[in-house]
C-alpha cells in the first residue's frame, strides 16, 4: 500500500490500491474499514466509518468516526458541517481547519492528538 501524510490536516491517504471511488483499499476491504477495526475491534452491524475530513482515501484513525448510514448522509451537508459549534472532544471548532473536500477538522485533535 501506497500512503502519504498530509502535513497540514493530518490525514494518512492511499494514493494506491485506490477503487473508482477514490476510496484506498487492502486487498478487496476497504482500507479505512481495516484501519478502524484494528484499533476499535470489529464495526457493528449498521454503522459505518465516516472520514472526518471528506476525504475518502484517508485512513487516519483521529479523522474516522463510527455512525449510522443516516448519520453519514446528513454529515455530507455544508450547512450542516458548518454550523458544528464542538468536536466529539468538545474541543471549539470555530477555527476549525477546513480540507477541499469540505471536511471541517478540530485544530486539537484534528491531526491526532486528543
Amino acid at each position: 500500500m501506497n500512503i502519504q501524510r498530509d502535513s497540514i490536516f493530518g490525514c494518512i491517504l492511499v494514493l494506491e490500491p485506490r477503487d473508482r471511488d477514490g476510496y484506498g483499499r487492502i486487498g478487496r476491504r476497504l482500507a479505512h474499514r481495516v484501519k478502524y477495526e484494528e484499533v476499535h475491534g470489529a464495526i457493528p452491524q449498521g454503522m459505518v466509518v465516516d472520514h472526518l475530513c471528506r476525504r475518502v482515501n484517508c485512513i487516519a484513525i483521529a479523522h474516522l468516526e463510527l455512525v449510522t448510514n443516516e448519520e453519514n448522509q446528513r454529515r455530507k451537508s455544508w450547512p450542516r458541517r458548518a454550523r458544528q459549534k464542538q468536536c466529539k472532544h468538545g474541543h471549539d471548532m470555530s477555527d476549525a481547519m477546513v480540507t477541499k473536500e469540505g471536511g471541517r477538522l478540530c485544530r486539537t485533535c484534528g491531526k491526532g492528538q486528543k
